[in-house]
């Protein structure tokens, strides 16, 4: 007696109901991997811009807390020898020549100067920043890693310059600094300081540097307007001015561009503190970023302005990074 068994197998409509749930699946992991892939690619770029903007940042901003500690007098303008913030030859030199005019040389570019280095942003140009301080402790190094005696004066150049282009948008630009050093003494024979070259990066990713100078000065009011104040009545229009009275006391405080500065005439204000801003960039790129805009307006202290057009800027992230410093050592004697 034969015994027949009735085998069933999957029909074809259950065969590609099947095959269509696996393919969902599958779709479904695939697009989990690729969230999960640029989500992580997203999260190392911002790493790498907070690393780069704090710990970079930070080594620049110790040694700007340094600058006019310990210098020869206590406030810093254009005039000082040895003063905080590097603005003209008189602040790094004492060398004199016979009829008592300075004899020493060195190139505006290697001064603190506004707008005059590379920039990504549309129509502007970048600050410079020379600040110097005197070494009081052992076991220092300088920005360019290089170890330093007690007693010398270390000058450090802040610039923008360009470095190894990996296809980056616009110019692949770089905070970097250059550092020299020299004695009181030299200071009194010096002719010129070897600020040139490229220096080391601080930064590896930034698209604009600016500097602000924070100035006091007796304003001698309330108010703190101005030194003077003007006033226009009449027709034609008459202006007089009133001159207010000093009182010893730094009672007017603000933020001024360098070159605004540089323009004053007569006795500057005193510099007692120092604004720097960043447009900082991820160092590699995290994809296309559907939210960029390419008309927006970064502020970066003064400066108000859009990135370079390039088509390849949606790839990388952007942060503004901005600090005030101020200077020990730079208020004077009420």
């Amino acid at each position: 007696m034969s015994i027949y068994t009735k085998q069933r197998g999957f029909t074809l409509v259950e065969l590609m109901i099947s095959i269509v749930l696996g393919l969902l699946v599958s779709a479904i992991a695939v697009q989990l991997f690729l969230t999960s892939q640029r989500s992580a690619t997203v999260q190392q770029g911002m790493m790498n811009l907070q690393n780069s903007a704090l710990f970079g940042l930070g080594t620049m901003i110790d040694s700007i807390r340094l600058a006019n500690l310990n210098s020869s007098q206590p406030f810093i303008d254009d005039k000082v020898l040895f003063g905080g913030v590097i603005l003209s030859a008189n602040n790094i030199s004492d060398h004199k020549k016979p009829d008592g005019s300075l004899n020493f040389t060195i190139g505006n570019d290697l001064l603190t100067r506004g707008a005059i280095g590379s920039s990504n942003l549309t129509d502007q140009k970048s600050d410079q920043l020379v600040i110097q301080y005197k070494v009081n402790a052992p076991n220092q190094f300088d920005c360019e890693g290089t170890s330093l005696p007690q007693n010398v004066y270390v000058v450090q150049r802040y610039f923008l310059r360009t470095d190894t282009n990996r296809n980056d948008p616009n110019q692949p630009l770089a905070l970097a600094c250059k550092a020299v050093r020299y004695t009181a003494d030299e200071a009194k024979t010096n002719t010129t300081l070897n600020l040139t070259g490229n220096g080391e990066i601080i930064i590896p990713r930034v698209d604009h540097f600016s500097v602000r100078l924070g100035v006091a000065y007796d304003g001698a009011n309330n108010n703190c307007d101005a030194i003077t104040t003007t006033t226009t009545s009449g027709s034609p229009s008459v202006t007089t001015t009133t001159n207010i009275e000093p009182d010893t006391r730094l009672d007017c405080f603000s933020y001024m561009d360098v070159e605004d500065y540089r323009a004053l005439v007569g006795e500057k204000p005193q510099i007692v503190s120092v604004q720097i801003g960043l447009l900082v960039r991820s160092t590699d790129t995290v994809g296309v970023n559907q939210f960029f805009d390419a008309t927006q307006i970064y502020k970066v202290l003064n400066v108000d302005a859009a990135l370079k057009a390039h088509n390849r800027n949606n790839l990388y992230l952007r942060s503004v990074v901005t600090q005030t410093i101020a200077f020990r050592n730079a208020f004077g004697i009420e």
